[in-house]
């Protein structure tokens, strides 16, 4: 396709809600793209399971919306609202406004907000979340207010600019555009007129192990030659009894350090391939950046934050299929807005199931 004809359809997504229903739904092999509509974000994955983030208009920060649900035909969609909660103290309330009044789908009274870290949710579902968005839909403004006890705090503004193109999308990307699920353009077709999503990619994992102490640097593994990198050890990781890999640090600053990876047996080393599926490589595909080993040895994790508060970046898992790493989770966040990482759109989705092998 002409890139300009891309580029023109992407200008009017943003500026005209019905367009953001052209875009096709998602592929189940494929990551997908994260979408921008003026203050809101919009993450689906492979499977349908879509996340709308209203965000603080730009240079504002204190509260957000989250508005998620699933591709399946009777998924119903769940409502959040997050407020920033740097102290602890007592039990958080948060009091959502809009249009300076409470939704219909709201209670008078200040919503139950449980606090994780510097974070209080308070959350709808069911009736509740669909009366909300549907009130949503013609509000001007909304405020969430964080109250702690006698304490109230500012009220801080979530931005509904781009709210309907961004809900519109998420409808068309789960196939429900002209049912009676759709969040935006009902229909009267049924719910059973939704296809099924698709079923996760199965990658059959083989559990890694690190090594504590590496040995010798291998032939054809490049030792760090960065000056940020110094301290920083080698990572080594067992994929078998014949192969590892190794990570050498690439570059360290504040926040991310990057580190370039091996994967050494049969007497060579030959550079590691982290390929996001539907991504151009325009990125080193050897690279990961703060790289960590799960628990359970099954994944391979890597966060690369956008600044050091940690509220945007890209955040991956990876797993061994005895052959090649392979993308199991992908969450992205490219505005910079005070939302926590927990609520990242995810973009792919696939199951890690460890495979009958031994090392």
């Amino acid at each position: 396709m002409n890139p300009r004809l891309v580029a023109l359809a992407l200008l009017i997504a943003l500026n005209d809600p019905s367009a953001a229903a052209e875009s096709p739904p998602a592929q189940a092999s494929l990551a997908q793209p994260l979408k921008q509509f003026k203050d809101w974000t919009v993450g689906c994955d492979n499977l349908r399971t879509c996340t709308a983030l209203g965000l603080p208009p730009s240079g504002e920060a204190g509260a957000y919306l989250k508005i998620s649900r699933t591709g399946a035909a009777d998924g119903e969609p769940a409502v959040s609202f997050t407020a920033y909660a740097e102290d602890e103290t007592k039990p958080p309330l948060l009091k959502v406004l809009l249009d300076g009044a409470s939704a219909p789908s709201l209670p008078n009274e200040p919503l139950s907000a449980p606090q994780d870290g510097d974070f209080a949710t308070a959350s709808l579902s069911g009736d509740g979340a669909r009366a909300f968005i549907a009130a949503l839909r013609s509000a001007k403004t909304l405020t969430v207010q964080l109250i702690d006890g006698d304490k109230a705090g500012d009220a801080a503004t979530v931005s509904l600019a781009g709210a309907a193109a961004a809900l519109l999308y998420v409808d068309a990307q789960q196939n429900r555009l002209g049912t009676v699920t759709a969040l935006i353009r009902r229909g009267e077709s049924p719910a059973t007129s939704i296809p099924s999503p698709p079923e996760p990619p199965t990658i059959a994992a083989v559990k890694m192990s690190e090594m504590k102490k590496p040995p010798k640097l291998p032939p054809g593994v490049v030792p760090a030659k960065d000056e940020s990198c110094k301290g920083y050890d080698p990572i080594v990781v067992r994929l078998s009894s014949d192969q590892t890999l190794w990570g050498v640090c690439d570059q360290a600053a504040a926040y991310n350090f990057a580190y370039r990876f091996w994967i050494v047996g049969a007497g060579r080393a030959k550079p590691a391939v982290f390929q996001i599926p539907g991504r151009r490589a325009d990125e080193d595909p050897a690279l990961l950046t703060s790289p960590t080993l799960s628990d359970d040895g099954l994944t391979l994790g890597a966060e690369n934050k956008g600044r050091g508060v940690g509220d945007c970046g890209e955040i991956s898992e990876w797993a061994w299929d005895g052959a090649a790493f392979r993308l199991v989770r992908l969450r992205q966040m490219d505005e910079c807005r005070g939302v926590s990482s927990d609520d990242w759109p995810t973009l792919y989705t696939a199951n890690a199931a460890q495979a009958n092998t031994s090392h």
